[in-house]
């Protein structure tokens, strides 16, 4: 069981509120992951909504116009948002997590065997499932940051992409 504590001489008492402590803790963690998953979806759709009226846009400007730099303005930060919505859902994907709880039928062959043992090998096993959800979290974190940065970024990647025809075409004097 778990990391191997002792837990003899531990009053049961005690064992029980490190156990529900544990379970406090992954039923916070759940709660947070359902809230991240949210903001996740949400970003997004809006993110892919955001890309394709920016490139539709800038294409329909071009045909009419014809000005490439408005196109090239809208592709880049089109893709920019692109790219933002494809590490949004990134972090949404569906993941494995652990939940608080267990099922019975895994307290069955100890049945018979000492409780504060039984309960603190439970909370070991919680310790290890926390530290597995905390990994899976901070990597949705991290790509919901990223998603974020390529976000901000969209306007700037617009700028140069406008810029870029005029930045090419310069020939000194």
């Amino acid at each position: 069981m778990g990391n191997g504590v002792d837990w003899s001489g531990v009053a049961e008492p005690m064992a029980r509120e490190i156990l529900a402590q544990g379970e406090k803790f992954m039923q916070s963690q759940l709660q947070a992951a359902l809230a991240a998953d949210s903001r996740a979806t949400s970003m997004a759709g809006l993110y892919i909504t955001l890309s394709l009226a920016t490139t539709a846009a800038g294409a329909g400007y071009w045909d009419k116009a014809g000005n490439i730099s408005a196109l090239l303005a809208c592709i880049a930060a089109g893709g920019s948002l692109m790219a933002a919505a494809i590490l949004a859902a990134w972090a949404a994907r569906p993941i494995d997590f652990y939940f608080p709880g267990n099922q019975p039928h895994q307290w069955f062959p100890g049945k018979m065997n000492d409780i504060v043992t039984m309960i603190g090998g439970e909370a070991e096993n919680y310790d290890e499932r926390i530290a597995y959800n905390d990994e899976r979290l901070g990597e949705n974190q991290r790509a919901i940051r990223r998603s974020f940065m390529l976000a901000i970024i969209a306007p700037i990647a617009g700028c140069i992409g406008w810029a870029l025809p005029f930045i090419c075409s310069f020939s000194p004097a």
